[in-house]
């Protein structure tokens, strides 16, 4: 990631340990991964729920991100729906993001996440307001 990726990375995604491996403004992709460690971990054992739906909503947001005209362009998720597929042990994840379609004030993205073994963990679907 160069440094003005990791300037513009919230908190909230180093926190995940978020790394970005690729991103592609003209298909509107990402991919990035994650690291998911002990303190992740729900009563039993899997990574919770809620940090894999921070981790895919972060994948959307940076796919749409990444199609803005101009740099500060704000956006805001307005819905999201996860679904968890696979068994999310601790450890590294990588996740693919794409923009499904880009209007001037509204856009759809996707995104998924996948254990180090390649096997799908999670999807998701989102909706974003962009703009003021």
């Amino acid at each position: 990631m160069d440094a003005a990726e990791q300037e513009w990375e919230s908190p909230a995604a180093i926190t995940l340990g978020k790394k970005v491996i690729e991103v592609d403004p003209a298909r509107g992709y990402v991919r990035a991964s994650y690291v998911a460690g002990e303190n992740f971990i729900n009563r039993g054992g899997r990574i919770y729920g809620g940090f894999l739906a921070a981790m895919l909503d972060g994948l959307c947001g940076h796919a749409v991100r990444s199609t803005h005209r101009e740099a500060d362009t704000p956006q805001v998720t307005l819905e999201m729906k996860t679904s968890f597929i696979g068994r999310a042990d601790p450890g590294i994840f990588i996740g693919e993001g794409w923009v499904r379609h880009r209007g001037k004030s509204i856009a759809f993205a996707e995104a998924e996440l996948r254990n180090e073994a390649g096997e799908l963990v999670a999807r998701a679907s989102a909706t974003f307001k962009v703009g003021r």
